[in-house]
């Protein structure tokens, strides 16, 4: 209806669409093939896909399966993997080409031309038996932009062309988001505006041009180039990782209506408030990280005039002058099956022939290519800050639940041992964590499993925002270490 591309399901915290939907996609359970090999390029799985975790660590465990790790900080799983390299934020593709012989461990800081090679070997050892490889990819940091990790990526795929990658996009529903054409330049059904016939014979509009991404969308708003920013239960506040940003785009932006289930940070500084309907009181469907399509059906009424996110849609077109057309989820689904080749098989009967395992849906994107991302260099007091998400945080949901909220770890900066007291502190000491876009006090501790050269802290904790750090227009964020 508004013919806008400007659009991103992802706040600032995932990996361009073209990537995802364009590597060859795996299953979970192709990952967790017994005797396959699995690469982990991505968060730790036990802090933010528990389930997947868990079916992970027993095909490690039990079913004779080989891990490989490439993060910046041990995982959950490190204990179980044949090799757990600690990359610095930035300088995984190095590390893969040096892996297999493509470049110089020089590039890989603080790793081993040998254990470099040895891991290399062994991948390359599981492809010369027939073994199938799977690379889960996700953000290891949220203080590293995504372009790094898409270089690395993309190495992977360059020296594994057989080798299949399953998303660690943790964000609810996002799969099913970028399924929809939620992300700048794509459109429902996997497919990019140059291949809009499609939906062009649907609907009355759409977009020609490419637009901005959750990143772009926040520095116009703080530009005071944008009219009319609409949050969709996104608490950009706590959700984007640079604060800074985030405030300055909603103080921006002319007008934010916020679609939302609470009273959040970002929802107080909305002009306009529409409250939504939560998952448990609609109908719909919810997509996985396979692509995998599985019924939602509502089992409590919402409170009060809170509504379906399709419902406040057709209310509001029908406000500016528009009918879309459909009163039901189960008109959307046809219209969605009639303007997308990708969701033609999706309809009632099929979702509710697969409660079990959902609908897998084919089809990807040709694989977009960009230039690799140019990394500064750290100097010899600068660290690169590790920022990622622990299970239980102080998100609105946790917060809202008496049962979980006091399992919120907290946030401590966790530095190697050698880096402590190359920095002369001690156990304990609060300093100032200092970078560009801010300053936080927390207090240290040593950490012999995060990468040397870095400090690695919580996001999504009470107790020190670690968002005043990051720079998200940045490929890393580096930080200093002050003592008060």
């Amino acid at each position: 209806m508004l013919g806008t591309d400007h659009v991103d399901a992802q706040l600032g915290d995932g990996l361009p669409a073209e990537v995802v939907l364009g590597l060859p996609r795996a299953t979970i359970d192709r990952a967790c093939t017994p005797g396959g090999t699995i690469v982990l390029l991505g968060p730790d799985p036990k802090e933010e896909l528990g389930a997947l975790f868990l079916r992970l660590r027993h095909a490690v465990v039990h079913d004779g399966a080989t891990l490989v790790e490439l993060t910046p900080r041990r995982t959950g799983l490190s204990a179980h993997a044949v090799h757990s390299l600690r990359v610095l934020p930035g300088g995984a593709a190095a590390a893969v080409d040096a892996m297999f012989g493509a470049g110089s461990p020089a590039g890989a800081a603080g790793l081993s031309a040998e254990e470099l090679a040895a891991a290399g070997a062994t991948i390359a050892a599981a492809v010369a038996d027939g073994r199938p490889v799977t690379v889960l990819l996700g953000r290891p940091s949220l203080a590293e932009a995504a372009g790094p990790v898409v270089d690395a990526a993309l190495a992977l795929h360059n020296h594994l062309p057989d080798a299949a990658f399953l998303s660690l996009l943790r964000r609810g529903n996002v799969h099913g988001a970028l399924d929809l054409g939620l992300a700048p330049g794509l459109l429902p059904g996997r497919v990019t505006l140059d291949d809009a016939s499609g939906v062009s014979s649907t609907w009355p509009t759409v977009p020609t041009d490419r637009g901005r991404d959750a990143l772009g969308i926040l520095e116009a708003a703080a530009a005071g180039e944008v009219d009319v920013l609409v949050l969709l239960g996104a608490d950009v506040l706590a959700d984007f990782p640079d604060r800074d940003l985030a405030e300055r785009a909603l103080a921006g932006a002319r007008t934010v209506v916020a679609v939302d289930l609470f009273g959040t940070p970002s929802v107080a500084r909305a002009d306009v408030v529409l409250p939504a309907a939560a998952p448990t009181e609609v109908d719909g469907t919810f997509t996985n990280l396979e692509g995998r399509v599985s019924l939602v059906v509502r089992k409590v009424t919402a409170p009060g005039t809170a509504r379906p996110d399709w419902a406040i849609a057709v209310e509001l077109a029908d406000r500016l002058g528009t009918d879309l057309g459909f009163g039901s989820v189960d008109e959307v689904l046809a219209e969605l099956a009639s303007v997308s080749g990708v969701h033609a098989v999706l309809n009632a009967e099929a979702l509710a022939e697969a409660t079990r395992e959902g609908v897998l849906l084919d089809g990807g994107l040709h694989l977009t290519r960009p230039d690799r991302t140019e990394v500064p260099v750290n100097d010899d007091y600068g660290l690169r800050l590790v920022a990622d998400r622990s299970m239980y945080d102080a998100g609105v949901l946790v917060a809202h639940s008496p049962s979980l909220a006091g399992l919120a770890p907290g946030a401590v900066a966790g530095l190697e041992p050698a880096d402590l007291g190359r920095h002369g502190l001690a156990e304990g000491e609060v300093v100032d964590l200092i970078a560009d876009r801010g300053t936080v006090q927390v207090a240290v501790t040593a950490d012999p499993g995060v990468a040397r050269g870095t400090v690695h802290l919580r996001v999504g904790q009470a107790d020190v925002d670690t968002g005043r750090l990051i720079d998200a227009s940045a490929p890393v964020t580096g930080v200093r270490v002050g003592r008060r």
